[in-house]
């Protein structure tokens, strides 16, 4: 389950799969909005640590693919996730290898963001460390978003616009910077030659 800005995303950006779809992280806390209804077309399972509205499977992808099919789903989507998961690189695997060869990965990720612990809160991730933690995938449509409903900014055409939108403010001694909230949004497809590492 996401937020408006991420539903956006998926709609501007994947608006069709072509195949099986997998949410990691889709149990609804009541707050979220809902992905599954975008794709009603294809198979689609809902995937979360705990059981609950909009869980189809109750798995830990840090602990291995468990009941997922390997080279299965043409869409994962995995928005404000990697930030609870304190095994990443782990996570980052298994995800990979559920994704088939030229299936596509739809991460959300927070870059500047309060602590939120859900159940706890262990990173914030730049575009270049997702590139790194799952390098079997080519990425595009590379944007930031905040928490203004349908605020974009891209990453490709303003490489520094993180820093450009920060706001400054006078304290005694100087200027302390404020960036605003920030996430990035990735679409990553898995290259066809690229074996997921196993």
């Amino acid at each position: 389950m996401g937020d408006n800005n991420q539903l956006y995303y998926l709609r501007r950006h994947v608006p069709r799969a072509r195949g099986p779809v997998l949410e990691i992280g889709s149990k609804d806390y009541g707050s979220t909005v809902d992905f599954r209804s975008v794709y009603r077309d294809q198979p689609y399972v809902g995937l979360d640590l705990a059981d609950g509205r909009n869980v189809d499977v109750v798995h830990d992808l840090t602990q291995g693919t468990g009941p997922l099919p390997l080279d299965h789903f043409d869409l994962a989507i995995c928005c404000s996730v990697l930030e609870h998961v304190d095994r990443p690189w782990e996570f980052a695997r298994h995800v990979s290898r559920v994704v088939r060869p030229g299936g596509r990965l739809y991460m959300s990720v927070p870059w500047v963001w309060r602590f939120h612990a859900y159940p706890d809160d262990y990173f914030r991730f730049s575009w270049r460390g997702i590139e790194k933690l799952f390098p079997d995938f080519d990425w595009s449509e590379r944007y930031y978003s905040t928490n203004v409903d349908d605020e974009f900014i891209s990453i490709d055409e303003f490489r520094d616009a993180d820093n450009r939108m920060a706001l400054l403010h006078e304290v005694d001694g100087g200027a302390r910077k404020h960036l605003p909230y920030l996430m990035v949004n990735m679409l990553g497809t898995r290259r066809h030659e690229a074996p997921a590492a196993g």
